[in-house]
């Protein structure tokens, strides 16, 4: 059985384990270039987590403003060496004054604000003009099922995650109609990693509680799609064959710019 919505303050304090020091980050040095670019001096991470990215981002200014709805989370990001403004809430009615921001972005998080539409237009609302809305993530109406294993072992998974997700094509035609200028995707980083054999159950992204596609399910389904996994590491292993398990999938940033 998969939920649709998740209760992050239940898996806030095991979170970060999903971005392990191994792993480079390009969607981050994205963000980071694009706050130097427009000189960012006000930024607002709406679905801000534990202040991961957020915290990248003291390299251009301290004032830096997380925003989220789960209080477990925002908790962890106190915990963070940059000073954050940290509020509760949803995305679709931010707390902040008209033309407050010089960046606004999330990454990885607009699945959960459920009303894209209102999401795009508050962020209008409470940027400056000149000011930037990234939106940072990937799109499973593009990369289909075979993008990620993930998709392929866990049952309802992909079909949970194209409810959950709006398009890139969507997002996009929605920044248009709220008065964005010239809004546009640039693949930021490309996700290529291949699990050889048994070393997928090392994968961070496996852990239950690690991503939201996993959290989700019930802990029944997500252990039968971990004994699928096992069981075709078996079968490869009684064939002599080697099997993979490869995770092959595009983060964009859509971009748009308040006149």
């Amino acid at each position: 059985m998969t939920s649709l919505h998740l209760n992050y303050d239940q898996i806030a304090n095991d979170y970060d384990q999903r971005y392990p020091s191994a792993q480079q980050w390009e969607r981050g040095q994205a963000l980071l270039n694009l706050a130097k670019r427009i000189n960012a001096r006000t930024i607002l991470e709406t679905g801000s987590g534990t202040g991961y990215w957020l915290t990248l981002l003291s390299q251009v200014t301290p004032n830096l403003f997380g925003f989220d709805y789960s209080m477990g989370m925002l908790q962890q990001s106190q915990n963070r060496p940059a000073p954050l403004s940290l509020a509760r809430g949803t995305a679709t009615q931010l707390p902040y004054e008209n033309e407050s921001f010089d960046l606004l972005y999330c990454v990885d998080a607009i699945h959960h604000f459920g009303d894209h539409r209102a999401f795009i237009a508050e962020a209008f609302r409470v940027l400056k003009p000149g000011g930037a809305l990234a939106v940072i993530g990937h799109d499973p109406h593009e990369t289909g099922v075979k993008g990620w294993y993930i998709y392929e072992y866990f049952d309802s998974v992909y079909e949970t995650d194209l409810q959950r997700y709006p398009s890139a094509k969507s997002i996009l035609h929605e920044m248009q109609e709220t008065g964005f200028q010239n809004p546009a995707a640039e693949t930021v980083e490309h996700i290529h990693n291949v699990h050889i054999g048994k070393n997928v159950l090392d994968d961070p992204f496996l852990k239950h509680n690690a991503t939201s596609q996993l959290a989700l399910l019930s802990d029944e389904t997500y252990q039968t799609g971990m004994r699928k996994i096992k069981e075709k590491l078996e079968q490869s292993t009684a064939a002599k064959e080697l099997i993979t398990f490869r995770s092959d999938f595009p983060v964009k940033m859509l971009l748009g710019y308040k006149p």
